[in-house]
């Protein structure tokens, strides 16, 4: 349900659109717990740049995710970014138990930043 708002859009087009970008801040809170999983386990013979490289994703993740759950309230949603909800509504893969070296972190990420892209898109 979609509040009123000025935007001179009707009410189906705003539930829609503020549905699309809920799916993508699920998706978006899921890869920022992501990268930081990894930017806390990563092991290996370069982990201090990739536990650097990683903690370096995470400003631009938390921009972003701002940027859309502002969208949805511009819209007459409400963004939800609780715990439960991202855990029932994220549509990217499961972080793998297993990756904990840095080769297997980069590509466990790199998939994830390529779901959301594609979602993103998907959604545009």
């Amino acid at each position: 349900m979609t509040q009123t708002t000025r935007l001179g859009l009707s009410a189906n087009i705003r539930a829609e659109n503020a549905a699309i970008l809920q799916a993508v801040l699920a998706d978006a809170l899921d890869l920022r717990l992501a990268t930081k999983h990894a930017h806390w386990t990563v092991k290996g013979p370069r982990f201090q740049q990739l536990h650097l490289l990683f903690d370096s994703f995470v400003p631009d993740l938390d921009a972003e995710i701002d940027t859309v759950a502002e969208r949805i309230a511009t819209l007459g949603a409400k963004p939800d970014g609780r715990s439960a909800t991202v855990a029932k509504d994220s549509r990217l893969a499961a972080y793998p138990d297993d990756a904990v070296q840095g080769e297997d972190q980069l590509a466990a990420l790199a998939d994830r930043f390529a779901a959301l892209g594609n979602s993103v898109r998907t959604g545009i």
